[in-house]
Order: C-alpha cells, then sequence, then structure tokens
C-alpha cells in the first residue's frame, strides 16, 4: 500500500499515513487526513488522489504554495516512488513500498508435550494467547465447580483429564463456523459421555420486537439411537432451565422421576427419561447458553465423573463459541466498512475534482461529511452556452440514506442543466424527480445558480436553504433567499428566479447548515452573523484564504464538541483588477 512518510523534526519522530482512500489531504486543520503542525501550512493546502493505479499531488489554494522535488506546483503531478512533498518546513516522502517491518505481535509456540503425541503442532498468534489462557482457567474453573468426588473417582478424573483437555481443544480451536463448532461440541461430549441424546441450546435475541427478552434455541442435537422429529423445538423440563440459565448452576440426575427439585415429574416419567445433565455455557459469568443430555429409563445412569467431563467440555465451548461470536461480529463490521469505504468513494467522485477555471473569478469547493459518507451535495457544471452553473444541495437526515439521496441529486442536476430549460423549469423539473422517487420524510434544501462571466450576471434560486452570502467589496452584505421550497417535499413546485450582478472584488459564499450549525461545548451555536463577520473580515484574500480563515474560526469555536453534521462551502470571489 502506497503511503505517505512525514520526516522526522528535532522534537518528533517519523509519522506514516496510508494511502487507502480516493483522496488523502493535507494541512493544518483537524480536518485533514493529514494534518501537520506547521506554521507555513494552510489549514487545507493540498491533496493527494487516486487516479486508477497512480497518485496525484495538486494544491488547494495555499498561500504559501506546495513544492514537489524543489518545484512549486501549478498543476496535479503524478507522484513516484521517493517524490518529495514539501509544505511549509515539512517535508513528506511518498512511498510505493510497503512496510516490511517484522510484526511484533506474532509467536510461534510448539506443543510436544509427550502426553499430547497425537496433537499436531500449532502456530499461536499473541492475539490466541489469551485464548489459551482462558481455556485453562475454564478447565480449573470447571474442576471446581462440578460435584466434588470420592477419592477413587478423583484419581480417575484425574487420568481422564488431560487426554479430555486436548481432544477438545485441538477439535474446537479449528476454524469453524458456528453451527459447525456447536456440532463439533456435541462430537466430543458423546466421545465421552454415554448419553442418548444431547443439544446445545443458545440464548439469542427474538426476530419479534415486541420480545425484549432473549429465548433458548436449540443449535445443534445428536442421538445414539434415534433423531427427534421437532427439530429445533425441544421440550426442556422447566426447572433444569430455571438452573442452569438463571442460576448458572450445572443440573445432575441419576433419577428424574424421582428427584424432588423436577416439578414436571409426570411429564418426565410419561417421556421415560431416568438420567438428566445440564450445564451452562458461560463466560465471565455470562451465560449464554447450555449444554443438555439425558438418557431414558433403561439405559445407564449418569454420574458425578461424567458432569465433570461434561462442565470440563462446556468451559472449553463457551470460549470458543464466544470467539467464534465476535469473530462473526467483526466480520460483519469489517464488511459493512469496507462498503461503506467503497461509498465514500463513489461518492467522493461525484464531488468536482477540481474547481473550474472560470475566466476572472476565483473558486473553491470543499466538503466534509460528518460520517463516512454524507448528505451534502455541490457541483461546477459547464453549459454550452459559456455559462456555469455552482450548486450546492443539503440531503435531510445524514448516513447512507442522505448519501443515496445526495447522488440521485446530483444526477438529476447534471441532467437536467444540460438541457435548454430556464434555471426555474430546471430546478421544478429537479423537484418532481426527487418528489417521486423518494420516501415522503426525505427532501433536499439546494442552491442552484447560473453564472455568465461575460455580463457577470448570476441567476439563482434558492430552494429552502441557508441563503448564501454575497459579501460586497464595498461591505454591503445580500442574502440570496429567493426561490420557493425545499426539493421534494411538494410535487409541481413553483421557483422564482433571483438576479444579481457580481462586481469586482465581490465574494458569494454557499454553505451548508454544518457551517451556521455548528455547536460549541455550551450548546450555542456558530450562527450566520459569525460568519458574515468572517467573510466580510477576510474577503480581500483568495477564495481558499476565506476558505481556512471559515475553517480556523469553526475549529476554534468548535473546541473539543462533537461534530454534528456535514460541512460544505462553496466560494466564489470576482477577481478585482489587482488580481
Amino acid at each position: 500500500m502506497p503511503r505517505l512518510i512525514v520526516r522526522a523534526t528535532t522534537a518528533h519522530s517519523d509519522s506514516v499515513v496510508e494511502l487507502n482512500r480516493l483522496r488523502t489531504t493535507i494541512g493544518r486543520s483537524a480536518r485533514n487526513d493529514l494534518c501537520v503542525e506547521d506554521p507555513f501550512a494552510s489549514r487545507l493546502h493540498a491533496e493527494v488522489k487516486r487516479r486508477g493505479d497512480s497518485y496525484f499531488i495538486s494544491d488547494l489554494g495555499s498561500a504559501n504554495g506546495t513544492l514537489m522535488n524543489g518545484t512549486r506546483l501549478t498543476v496535479p503531478l503524478q507522484l513516484g516512488d521517493g517524490d518529495i512533498i514539501r509544505i511549509g518546513e515539512t517535508e513528506i516522502e511518498f512511498s510505493e513500498r510497503a512496510d516490511t517491518s517484522p510484526s511484533r505481535s506474532r509467536t510461534s509456540i510448539l506443543l510436544s508435550d509427550s502426553n499430547l503425541n497425537s496433537m499436531p503442532e500449532m502456530t499461536i498468534t499473541a492475539s490466541s494467547r489469551n485464548s489459551a489462557a482462558n481455556l485453562l482457567q475454564s478447565f480449573e474453573a470447571a474442576n471446581r465447580t462440578a460435584i466434588s468426588p470420592s477419592t477413587a473417582q478423583r484419581q480417575m478424573v484425574n487420568d481422564d483429564t488431560l487426554a479430555v483437555i486436548s481432544k477438545v481443544s485441538v477439535t474446537l480451536l479449528s476454524p469453524l463456523s458456528l453451527d459447525e463448532t456447536l456440532n463439533q461440541v456435541l462430537e466430543c461430549v458423546f466421545e465421552v459421555i454415554a448419553a442418548d441424546r444431547g443439544y446445545v441450546m443458545l440464548l439469542e435475541k427474538s426476530d419479534d420486537k415486541s420480545v425484549t427478552e432473549p429465548e433458548l434455541v436449540c443449535k445443534a442435537l445428536r442421538s445414539r439411537t434415534h433423531l427427534s422429529d421437532s427439530g429445533g423445538d425441544v421440550q426442556m423440563s422447566r426447572s433444569i432451565t430455571e438452573q442452569v440459565l438463571k442460576q448458572g448452576a450445572s443440573v445432575l440426575t441419576s433419577d428424574a422421576q424421582h428427584d424432588p427439585r423436577f416439578q414436571e415429574r409426570k411429564s418426565i416419567m410419561l417421556s421415560g427419561l431416568r438420567s438428566v445433565m445440564a450445564v451452562p455455557i458461560a463466560v465471565e459469568g455470562r451465560v449464554s447458553g447450555m449444554i443438555y443430555v439425558d438418557n431414558p429409563f433403561h439405559i445407564n445412569r449418569f454420574t458425578e465423573r461424567d458432569l465433570q467431563l461434561l462442565t470440563l467440555i462446556a468451559g472449553v465451548a463457551a470460549i470458543r463459541i464466544e470467539n467464534v461470536r465476535l469473530l462473526e461480529v467483526q466480520q460483519e463490521k469489517n464488511r459493512m466498512a469496507n462498503e461503506l469505504a467503497v461509498a465514500s468513494e463513489i461518492q467522493l467522485r461525484l464531488h468536482p475534482d477540481t474547481p473550474p477555471n472560470i475566466p476572472g473569478y476565483d473558486v473553491m469547493g470543499v466538503s466534509f461529511p460528518c460520517y463516512e459518507v454524507g448528505g451534502d451535495y455541490y457541483d461546477f457544471i459547464e453549459k454550452r452556452e459559456g455559462q456555469y452553473v455552482v450548486a450546492l444541495g443539503d440531503v435531510s437526515g445524514k448516513g447512507t440514506g442522505a448519501a443515496l439521496l445526495m447522488s440521485s441529486v446530483h444526477a438529476a442536476v447534471r441532467a437536467y442543466s444540460r438541457t435548454r430549460l430556464s434555471a426555474s423549469e430546471i430546478v421544478s423539473e429537479i423537484n418532481q424527480y426527487i418528489y417521486d422517487n423518494t420516501p415522503a420524510n426525505r427532501y433536499v434544501t439546494m442552491f442552484y445558480s447560473e453564472l455568465d462571466p461575460k455580463t457577470n450576471q448570476l441567476t439563482y434560486i434558492n430552494g429552502g436553504h441557508n441563503a448564501p452570502l454575497l459579501v460586497r467589496a464595498t461591505g454591503e452584505v445580500t442574502c440570496l433567499d429567493i426561490g420557493g421550497f425545499p426539493v421534494g417535499i411538494t410535487p409541481f413546485g413553483d421557483y422564482r428566479e433571483g438576479w444579481v450582478e457580481l462586481e469586482p472584488g465581490d465574494v458569494l459564499v454557499i454553505y451548508s447548515d454544518g457551517a451556521s450549525e455548528s455547536v460549541n461545548e455550551a450548546g450555542e451555536e456558530f450562527g450566520e452573523q459569525r460568519l458574515i463577520e468572517i467573510v466580510m473580515k477576510h474577503r480581500g484574500r483568495t477564495a481558499a484564504g476565506i476558505r481556512d480563515r471559515i475553517d480556523e474560526a469553526l475549529t476554534k469555536f468548535v473546541g473539543k464538541a462533537e461534530t454534528v453534521d456535514d460541512l460544505t462551502l462553496v466560494i466564489l470571489k470576482r477577481k478585482s483588477g489587482e488580481e
């Protein structure tokens, strides 16, 4: 995996950023993927973007520029192994070589005890050493919790325990699914205990949302003489389940029909049961299920030795089951993370690769999603007649649902803006499209505009969005609020067009509510007025410079408060004669 290596200064050691995303931003702002603490770096200074198998470095309108191998960037340049990027006083190396340093977390352990001749050699990673320690602890706990045997029985158990530990541990350490593991548990049980029937039951959440308590579900069953016709529906004594699941106690009876602990003696007599054992499947006191075995009247009765062996197997099985479940949860998390990474990359590709080169204008756009994917949208589109579409939208909600709708908005704007429809007709068509194809509780606030650089006229429609700020070079502030309802709320929307003429030095700031509604630790909103004051104060800067000052003010204001919304900014400045 290619990476960026930030070379050490006198106070810091080298740091590494893997280039595992489509776009990696670099700058002083904490919003960047690579944050450099350099006073000469801009807050959003540069970015590395992947195109196919190649990587390109671009400057993001920084104040002091970005150097590659000593040459200042004016256009994106492809990076090669060993190229040096300089941002301020910070030197960053691009490396295509993977990190080949040896792993510190892997240790090989060969098990070669004379009593374990049949056990294969195993390589145990550091992460599994804890599991091995837990196994040994469970063995000890199993011996402590079992009913105390007589002297002769104790000697017999000691002779057999090592063999059982060896077989069970080797069997259950195999990389099996949960269902396969549970069936292996029963195989181990039937090899060491003379049982006729056996079940592994686990507590699982019900699909019925009205049921809050987990239900006991049969996950594996086995019989020496016949298979139950009931499938996963196993009838079991209420007394047994209460003792095992609620009290975490093991149950052994050699004669269930005459045992006073059983309240259902009549049903037990009818079923012909004579001997029953049940032990909890538990890790650190948390009971997650039980192993149950029984014998009918005419077959062997269980002994205390049998209970000790069953408890031992359950102790090993509990750890294995817990590990398999955690692994499955982790695999599902990894799957979701991979899907979100793909979605994030697709969404990033929908944003403009670079700002358009509009004659006489300085343009900058940037978007930071609150989560892996977001619902903010912005775009620049050049029309056939020479006008430029500048649009920004904010989808209701957050996360994947908002991101999907955002992609629909992107496609709709791209499609309709290439027609010869007027601005109001285009937004009306987009409104109808979103209304027809999204749920009733979803909508989009949108600012759609068309700039004619020949006349410097901006035609716009505000569809329920935060009113963009037009800060004149003279200091006058105008809010662009003419338009109509948010897109997708009602069918056949009626949208009015507004017009303004941009003068030299005028700055237009279009923003999502992630800017104005950012909240600090005291619960106070940043607000529109603070935004106006920042743009007013820094209107003489470049578009990138204004962007950086807004980001700086937001970061300082929010402090350690959690980010609660996507943040998107589009800044359009008409250049003065001096720029």
